[in-house]
């Protein structure tokens, strides 16, 4: 089953949290977050994960370690501090769903559009995006709009990147810097499924559409079967680290891979600061042009 609600922050050891930076998995390892550029694949495997060019060189591999990391995805660590904060760190607002049919997710689409700037600069990190899943939760696909300073940069600005996390390793686009104000959408697609033997291997991209350079590739053995909107936050000291009123996620749009699509999606909502007035509220559960009500 995936992620779906918060781990109590855990204190790390200096000597290991002077190396972690934030991600949208959480903390990871410096030494863990890959730039994957231009063209190039991460493909997943059984045993590892590996970074291929365009040409077929392979420019990186990393095995897939046993058990749960001490950092990273599987566990979702939500900070790297101690003290408390008065918002909670990891996903605030969220809305789920788990495929249960036959024919993977070949198309995920959602349009929102980049919030004001919150009036507060308190080195808060913010994101937004609609990403999927394999039922192992050892992984997520994202085209994630951040604000603040996270381990592949940024600050009192915003930006957008797509992401593959993958057990305790981070794999994404350079940042783009954009504007409030702007529209975007998050795309996940199937590009292509390929059987040998007894295994399945599923190529996705994720992007922004109209932000080529955000586009990344990722293969692997699991299908991506949960579908998710989010709101997550770290290091947020009080609303206004936030921004004002209230983000639309519309246009959702779902095709499966034998071109169908859900006649509506039932979502699943969890708020975790509701007593703030930060939801996330189903407005349409239609599945090829559902929205859905973030308000902070």
């Amino acid at each position: 089953m995936p992620f779906k609600g918060f781990r109590i922050a855990t204190p790390l050891k200096n000597s290991l949290a002077s190396e972690l930076v934030q991600t949208p998995a959480g903390v990871l390892p410096k030494s863990n977050i890959h730039a994957v550029p231009h063209g190039a694949l991460v493909h997943q495997t059984a045993i590892g994960v590996q970074v291929i060019a365009s040409n077929g060189t392979i420019l990186h591999f990393v095995p897939i370690p046993e058990g749960k990391p001490d950092v990273g995805l599987l566990p979702r660590l939500t900070s790297n501090t101690i003290g408390r904060r008065n918002l909670p760190n990891g996903y605030l607002a969220q809305a789920n769903w788990g495929n249960k049919g036959t024919s993977p997710i070949s198309f995920f689409s959602t349009n929102w559009t980049v919030p004001p700037t919150p009036a507060s600069w308190d080195g808060q990190l913010l994101y937004w995006f609609n990403g999927i899943e394999p039922s192992s939760g050892v992984g997520i696909l994202q085209p994630v709009l951040q604000y603040g300073l996270s381990g592949i940069g940024g600050g009192r600005f915003y930006s957008i990147a797509s992401w593959w996390l993958i057990g305790n390793h981070g794999y994404h686009t350079n940042p783009i810097e954009v504007s409030p104000g702007t529209s975007l959408q998050g795309l996940m697609t199937l590009t292509g499924t390929l059987t040998s033997g007894n295994v399945t291997t599923y190529n996705y991209e994720s992007t922004f559409v109209g932000f080529p350079n955000t586009t990344i590739s990722a293969s692997s053995t699991e299908e991506l079967k949960w579908a998710f909107e989010v709101l997550e936050v770290y290091n947020t000291k009080s609303v206004s680290d936030l921004p004002i009123g209230n983000t639309v996620f519309s246009g959702i749009n779902v095709t499966f891979q034998n071109g169908q699509q859900p006649s509506s999606i039932p979502w699943t909502t969890i708020n975790h600061d509701a007593t703030d007035g930060i939801t996330m509220k189903i407005l349409s559960s239609s599945g090829s042009n559902g929205s859905l009500l973030l308000t902070y």
